[in-house]
């Protein structure tokens, strides 16, 4: 089982423009990506064969698209593998009936996260101001950043965190959510202090839209559901 909890993040004017940076960025990798897949036939193999495939061309796209230097490596491999998920909930929505369309681009206000996984990434628990941790991120925009972060949980060693996600919201603020693997719901560590909300889910989905643990839509159940499609173009 895994839960995601979500901490708040207090990144500096510098390390705010970074993270803007690097989340459009994988924005332009992910509608790239959704062009080059949707160019490979259906009989060429299964959806992972096929999105492995775009996801394996990375290393030669660098050599044309020098930005793409500047990011972690497994961060464009997530975006690349959004592709896969997206689908994989496509195609679960449209198992209960609903009319879901097809993947579309990207908008930069459709597109607000990125996600380093296993590596990348470090929580130095301690060392930020005013008592706060830091969170210490690899090639964000080509330069190790550390950024403060409110802990208002206690969290597990940091072999036990498998990705981190960093999500920008409608306000401006960032937060960053940990996918973090627990045997049972009695190991979850209790609130320490209010903060921001953390889900507990079999399977690893998340509510955090386009989070850790495994890609979630953001769309809204029942009723609400197609109105939502229709607004969002989901893509």
């Amino acid at each position: 089982m895994n839960y995601s909890p979500r901490f708040r993040l207090f990144p500096t004017t510098e390390q705010r423009g970074a993270m803007d940076w690097q989340r459009n960025t994988v924005r332009q990798l992910y509608n790239h990506a959704l062009s080059e897949f949707e160019q490979i036939p259906e009989d060429t193999g299964t959806l992972r064969q096929r999105v492995w495939m775009v996801r394996d061309t990375l290393p030669a796209l660098k050599d044309w698209w020098p930005g793409l230097k500047q990011v972690y490596s497994t961060v464009l491999q997530k975006a690349v593998e959004r592709i896969r998920d997206n689908i994989q909930n496509l195609g679960k929505l449209k198992a209960k009936g609903y009319d879901v369309g097809s993947l579309n681009w990207k908008r930069p206000r459709d597109f607000r996260s990125f996600t380093y996984r296993q590596s990348g990434f470090e929580l130095d628990k301690k060392s930020g101001p005013n008592g706060r941790g830091v969170l210490i991120l690899k090639k964000l925009k080509s330069k190790t950043r550390e950024i403060p972060i409110r802990l208002h949980r206690d969290l597990p060693d940091h072999e036990s965190i498998k990705e981190v996600t960093l999500k920008k919201d409608s306000t401006g603020a960032w937060d960053a959510s940990f996918c973090i693997e627990t045997e049972t719901p009695g190991e979850l560590p209790r609130p320490t202090s209010l903060g921001l909300t953390t889900s507990l889910v079999e399977g690893g989905a998340s509510p955090f839209d386009d989070a850790t643990c495994r890609h979630h839509t953001g769309i809204r159940s029942g009723r609400s559901l197609r109105g939502s499609f229709e607004n969002r173009r989901f893509s």
